[in-house]
């Protein structure tokens, strides 16, 4: 083999890499973006999850609000009644029966949605489970403080909203 041969080989060499190395970058490239987009797909498959969990926590803790604040009010206006068993009083009674079993399936619900809040959850199972405790101490023995109830409400709704703050992983 010649030295022009050799040369002309080196010069093949050279126009072959110069062609190929882009063609090379172009395939990783693509290839990189295809796998980031998988990536990217997959984020967004989970943040959707917990979002859809994160609303689904915080429905649930203002609708469990919501219900105690019903029974907190129906309480109140039958403790004002001058005839808490007339038509009225055992209508409200009936919706007072209806409303605490209510309450503590939304607090079951609530229990159970804790578990993407792993830091934060436990706080909020605790404070939901202090309502019920003296929501039912009013309701059967008629003892109890409308403030500490509305304390502890309180503390539910912080605990509530740092666990669901955790929960769409903005803490």
């Amino acid at each position: 083999m010649s030295k022009e041969d050799v040369m002309s080989f080196i010069e093949i060499v050279k126009v072959i890499a110069s062609i190929s190395t882009p063609v090379i970058v172009a395939i990783f490239g693509f290839l990189f973006l295809r796998r980031i987009e998988s990536v990217k797909a997959e984020v967004a498959k989970q943040s959707e999850f917990h979002k859809k969990w994160a609303e689904q926590f915080f429905g649930c803790c203002q609708e469990f609000m919501s219900s105690i604040e019903r029974e907190l009010a129906i309480l109140n206006f039958l403790q004002g009644l001058e005839n808490p068993n007339d038509e009225f009083g055992t209508e409200l009674q009936k919706e007072l029966s209806r409303l605490h079993p209510y309450i503590s399936e939304l607090e079951l619900r609530i229990r159970r949605s804790v578990v993407f809040a792993p830091k934060k959850g436990h706080s909020v199972t605790q404070a939901a489970n202090a309502c019920l405790v003296l929501m039912g101490t009013l309701v059967k023995l008629g003892k109890g403080s409308f403030d500490e109830i509305i304390e502890k409400m309180n503390n539910f709704n912080i605990a509530a909203r740092a666990a669901h703050a955790e929960m769409l992983g903005v803490e």
